[in-house]
């Protein structure tokens, strides 16, 4: 029977023991895991800081770039300043919407009624013509 290996996921840091290479795949990020060069029972000796310590370096090593690790967070803090001030500038759109929409419901209420007055005045210019007619006929 094979022996436990050690395993570590170099994106999040999870560890755990496998005896087969093909079943270590980090259950978090879904990758391939790899294998630490230490013996199992050296693993299971060290205490919680000291294999954090361990992981750790490890994955500063294999890290691509460790300027992207260290400036993920002042990215993610860039990310939400922006997100920030898109929800700003969304409000402040919003807002205008609705001075826009209240311009436009005044400006068409304000043309009905105006078309109604001249409706009126035309109904009342018709009326006049009409009753001014017969009295042109008698005359």
């Amino acid at each position: 029977m094979r022996e436990l290996s050690v395993y570590y996921c170099p994106k999040c840091g999870y560890f755990a023991f496998y005896q087969l290479p093909k079943n270590a795949v980090c259950h978090e990020c879904c990758l391939a895991m790899t294998r630490l060069d230490i013996p199992y029972q050296d693993f299971t000796d060290l205490d919680h800081e000291e294999r954090d310590r361990l992981i750790s370096v490890k994955m500063i090593e294999s890290a691509p770039s460790l300027v992207k690790r260290i400036t993920a967070p002042e990215k993610l803090h860039r990310q939400r300043k922006l997100v920030g001030a898109l929800v700003e500038r969304n409000m402040e759109l919003e807002s205008e919407i609705n001075t826009l929409n209240a311009t436009i419901d005044w400006m068409h209420e304000t043309i009905w009624k105006q078309l109604r007055v001249k409706q009126a005045l035309t109904e009342e210019l018709r009326d006049l013509k009409t009753s001014s007619e017969p009295e042109r006929l008698n005359s």
